[in-house]
């Protein structure tokens, strides 16, 4: 009996970089996500997944939020959206997972995501 596995992922890159955005873009897109940021402890974006402007704000306030016990007030870009961050822990070195938007399934996807996000960057 012959197996044949057939690869779920339709799009994929040996680049690190490439291959993160199309994890960040994928999980956009099944999450109905406005938008999708990675961003190291400085607020610093290192990829994202919608509009600029709002991965920018998403990206400086993440080290922000996933830290505030009582949440804080978020700029005008990000205000009214349903905002989850989660932090990840590579080689010691914090970088946060974070998302505007999306629908009830948003924890799932996102946790998942965040298996293929510590996976791409974890390679060499």
């Amino acid at each position: 009996m012959s197996w044949i596995l057939k690869d779920r992922r339709t799009r994929r890159s040996a680049e690190r970089q490439t291959a993160l955005r199309y994890q960040l873009e994928h999980t956009r897109e099944q999450g109905g996500l406005e938008a999708v940021v990675v961003a190291d402890d400085a607020g610093l974006i290192l990829e994202s997944a919608g509009d600029s402007a709002v991965c920018e704000e998403l990206g400086a306030y993440a080290p922000l939020l996933v830290h505030s016990l009582m949440g804080m007030k978020l700029p005008p870009l990000l205000c009214g959206g349903d905002v989850a961050v989660r932090p990840i822990s590579l080689n010691g070195q914090p970088v946060f997972l974070a998302s505007i938007g999306g629908g009830v399934a948003r924890d799932a996807l996102l946790s998942h995501s965040e298996l293929g996000v510590s996976r791409i960057l974890a390679s060499n």
